[in-house]
C-alpha cells in the first residue's frame, strides 16, 4: 500500500504534522505555545468517495478541551451539507453560486445564520 508524503511546517513556535494516506484519509498534530500559553490538538479524517468523517481533540494548558466529530458529504450542485457533533451539534450547508459568490448556513439549537459571501 502506498502513503502520501509527510508534511511538516513550523510556525511561530509551533509544530504542525500532516500525514496523508493516499485515497482513505489523513492524520494531522499541532503543537504551539510559549511560556504563558501551551496548546495542541490532533485531527484524524477518513474518506470513503465524496463523504468524510473527522475526529478531533484539542486541549489547552488551561484546562480547556475540546472534542469534536463532523460528517460532510459533497453533493453534485457544488454544494456540501455537513454536521458537527459536538457540545452544541451544528448542520451546515455550503453552496457555490454563480459570479463567485458562496452560500453558507448554520443551524444549531441556539439559532443560526446564513451568509452570502465572494472573495476578493
Amino acid at each position: 500500500m502506498k502513503y502520501g508524503k509527510k508534511k511538516i511546517k513550523y510556525n511561530n513556535g509551533g509544530l504542525v504534522a500532516r500525514k496523508e494516506f493516499k485515497g482513505i484519509g489523513s492524520i494531522e498534530g499541532n503543537v504551539s505555545g510559549n511560556q504563558n500559553y501551551m496548546r495542541s490538538s490532533v485531527a484524524a479524517t477518513v474518506r470513503k468517495g465524496d463523504t468524510s468523517a473527522t475526529a478531533s481533540l484539542f486541549k489547552d494548558n488551561k484546562g480547556n478541551k475540546r472534542n469534536i466529530f463532523s460528517f460532510e458529504k459533497q453533493l453534485p450542485n457544488n454544494s456540501s451539507v455537513g454536521l458537527k457533533i459536538k457540545k452544541s451539534p451544528e448542520l451546515t450547508y455550503h453552496k457555490k453560486l454563480g459570479g463567485g459568490f458562496n452560500l453558507n448556513v448554520k443551524a444549531n439549537p441556539k439559532g443560526g445564520e446564513m451568509r452570502i459571501s465572494k472573495p476578493l
